[in-house]
Order: C-alpha cells, then sequence, then structure tokens
C-alpha cells in the first residue's frame, strides 16, 4: 500500500486531521521531488491565485441540512488522478433526476477544474452555486462550491 493511501485512511478513521494529513502529503511530494534547477516562468496577464482551500456549503432556511466541508486544494492532487472518472461515481438514478432538471454534469470536465485551481488560474473562484426549493421540507436549499 502506498503512502498517500495510508495518510487518506488515516483521515478517514479519524486518527488524523485533514490539515495534518495535507501535511504529510506535501511532505511526501517534497520528499520525491527534487528541487528545480529553473525559476518557473509565469505568463504576462494571466492571474495567479494562491487557493488554500475547495469549500463545500450546504445550507437551507430551516437547517434540515447544513454542511460545511473544507479540503485543502493540496489534497486535490491526489484526487486530480480520479477526477475523470467522478461522473460515474453518482448513482446513475441520481445523474437522471439532475438531466430531468437540466443539470448536465457530463459536460463539466473536472480534471480541467481541479489543474486550475492547482496552478492558480481559475477565474471565478466560485465554481458551483446553487438555489433549488425542497418539497419535502418545505425550504429552500443552497449548494456553493467554492475555493479560497
Amino acid at each position: 500500500m502506498n503512502e498517500q493511501l495510508k495518510i487518506l485512511e488515516m483521515i478517514e478513521k479519524g486518527q488524523i486531521t485533514a490539515a495534518e494529513g495535507m501535511e504529510l502529503l506535501e511532505a511526501l511530494k517534497a520528499a520525491k521531488e527534487p528541487e528545480p534547477s529553473h525559476a518557473l516562468v509565469s505568463s504576462p496577464g494571466i492571474a495567479r491565485h494562491n487557493y488554500k482551500f475547495l469549500k463545500i456549503k450546504v445550507t437551507s432556511d430551516n437547517n434540515s441540512a447544513n454542511v460545511n466541508v473544507n479540503i485543502p486544494i493540496r489534497l486535490l492532487t491526489t484526487l486530480g488522478e480520479i477526477a475523470g472518472k467522478l461522473t460515474l461515481m453518482i448513482p446513475a438514478e441520481a445523474r437522471r433526476e439532475m438531466e430531468t432538471k437540466g443539470i448536465d454534469i457530463t459536460s463539466i470536465d473536472f480534471a480541467k477544474i481541479i489543474e486550475e485551481l492547482l496552478n492558480g488560474t481559475l477565474d471565478d473562484p466560485n465554481i458551483v452555486d446553487i438555489e433549488a426549493w425542497d418539497e419535502e421540507h418545505q425550504s429552500m436549499v443552497k449548494v456553493k462550491i467554492y475555493v479560497e
């Protein structure tokens, strides 16, 4: 089992925090990569952002759904390897329901979004911003995915 997977399993089991896991993953990456002998040249005109976290917030008017998830951006390097398969992880029934409501996730290039997040070249820090009426709970549900 590789070291990255062990660290992710430790996070999953609650043995370490996500921040501690990020530090370990960065240390592993630094140990494996030799120092570059040349400086990176950034293209003029391209703004670079130093995003620290991918944030997911789900809230509702009546507090039936409140979720806050903060994912360290460096942890996305691991997720980048499976980004192309993310749409397959959503159950078919959920995908069909989303499509009936006009949401086509097959056109979203998750790998490209992760690449732009890691490079700091994502133009708009707001990735997803949705408001939907929850008939069952009679409340407005808001989903926001963004970076800071």
